[in-house]
């Protein structure tokens, strides 16, 4: 690439670095009909001018350069001299051109993105972290496992660690940083964020970058305690958060009894408000799925003292639904004697109706026909049997009710039937009954 003759301040060998077209819908030919100042000269006709953008930031010292220290900073002119710029960018930090920008027809054009080269490595890092581009070339850097690149870049991005794990694109530099760093850097990555885990878990970026930290803690035992008493105070916001819940299910996975039990603490406190919430019950249910044997019976038994609300819940009736699908002879028959005194009220509602069904379905024969027995009462089947949901609980204890209990409830059920007939939601249920049981014509 032609570089700038510094002596004569030549720039007209240098190609233009973006190129600049005709917005959507307009001819191109419109852009040069737009009124410009008389003392503007237009790029397309004389001779092209270097372009030199430089990235923007909420950031006040974002231009500032960046001064290493201790070893970084003997060693690093040796490196950068060393490196080969890319062939396909060329960057002027220190210099700019101010090209008037015109907006024909009240349509703004977008600044190109910033081009690095490798030398920007070792003193742009924080800029290049928020750069899709840059990112890249700095994750490549890091692939190379080279300890004076990682430690650079490192300190470079340290004191804004929190602002990259929440950025777009900074949360894949700090995720490929962590996988590829030593014990010290990792140690003062932590010190770095402890603080703001919460907050960054929060976000839907961030949340990926904690997940991954998460993920190594296990190479890092010695600061487990530091993570999680971070994340504690706060434990139940990230619970119920979109993007907090999956860090919460990471501890869960990846850390081990006893490190992980203080959530299944939290979880057994609030047991109600975490299983009625959307993102809790996935936690519970994961809680369910990862626990030793001592942390799934203490936390099932919570639920089991709840079960009679959570299932009326939309959410709740799920984790008790999970709980059924354990199949745990005991806790499924202590549910099925739970639900038998209020059967009628649990059967005719949207939630708690799938649930009965299931509890039904899945417990041992004894169970099973005791349960038939309370539905079977004529104060409960008369009204059940009509139901938009319970008739379907009927209908699967009649097709796992004995022969004699069988009958009694098809006698209860056929002076209903002409009602059944004559109501639109009703026929259906008719219609079935008939096809099955024709003793009901009879």
């Amino acid at each position: 690439m032609a570089k700038p003759n510094s002596e004569k301040g030549n720039y007209e060998n240098l190609p233009i670095c973006r190129p600049i077209s005709a917005p959507i819908q307009l001819d191109s030919n419109m852009l040069f009909a737009y009124p410009l100042p008389a003392s503007y000269k237009s790029a397309f006709l004389d001779s092209p001018l270097p372009l030199f953008i430089k990235s923007s930031s909420s950031e006040e010292n974002l231009d500032e350069p960046f001064h290493p220290t201790g070893f970084v900073r003997e060693m690093i002119d040796g490196w950068v001299l060393s490196e080969e710029s890319p062939k396909a960018s060329q960057t002027f930090h220190d210099q700019s051109h101010n090209v008037p920008e015109f907006t024909p027809m009240g349509l703004p054009f977008y600044n190109m993105p910033v081009t690095f080269s490798n030398s920007d490595i070792y003193t742009q890092a924080f800029e290049m972290a928020k750069d899709q581009l840059g990112c890249r070339m700095l994750q490549r850097k890091l692939e190379e496992m080279n300890p004076f690149s990682i430690q650079t870049i490192f300190e470079q991005i340290q004191p804004h660690l929190p602002e990259l794990m929440i950025d777009p694109f900074g949360n894949y530099l700090i995720q490929k940083l962590l996988e590829v760093c030593e014990e010290p850097v990792f140690s003062a990555t932590i010190a770095s964020v402890a603080k703001s885990l919460p907050s960054i878990s929060l976000n839907p970026h961030g949340t990926r970058a904690v997940q991954k930290l998460i993920d190594l803690l296990a190479n890092y035992p010695n600061h487990i305690l530091e993570v999680i008493n971070a994340l504690t105070a706060d434990i139940l916001t990230l619970i119920k958060d979109i993007n907090g819940n999956h860090v919460i299910q990471r501890c869960v996975n990846s850390l081990k009894c006893p490190q992980n039990q203080f959530i299944f603490e939290i979880a057994g406190n609030h047991i109600v408000e975490i299983a009625t919430d959307k993102h809790g019950c996935c936690v519970l249910q994961r809680c369910i799925h990862a626990a030793t044997e001592g942390q799934r019976e203490e936390l099932v038994e919570r639920i089991i003292e709840k079960a009679v609300e959570l299932v009326q819940d939309a959410y709740g009736n799920y984790v008790v639904q999970y709980v059924i699908d354990l199949n745990s002879y005991s806790v499924n028959a202590k549910l099925a004697h739970i639900f038998m005194s209020s059967i009628q009220q649990l059967a005719t509602q949207k939630f708690s109706s799938n649930v009965i069904e299931k509890c039904l379905q899945q417990n041992k024969e004894d169970v099973q026909q005791e349960m038939i027995a309370e539905i079977g009462k004529a104060e409960n089947i008369s009204k059940m049997i009509g139901d938009q949901y319970a008739n379907y609980v009927v209908q699967r204890a009649l097709t796992l009710a004995r022969p004699s209990v069988l009958g009694k409830m098809l006698a209860l059920i056929r002076p209903r039937l002409e009602e059944l007939k004559n109501s639109h939601f009703g026929k259906k249920i008719y219609i079935k009954l008939l096809k099955n049981y024709p003793v009901l014509i009879d």
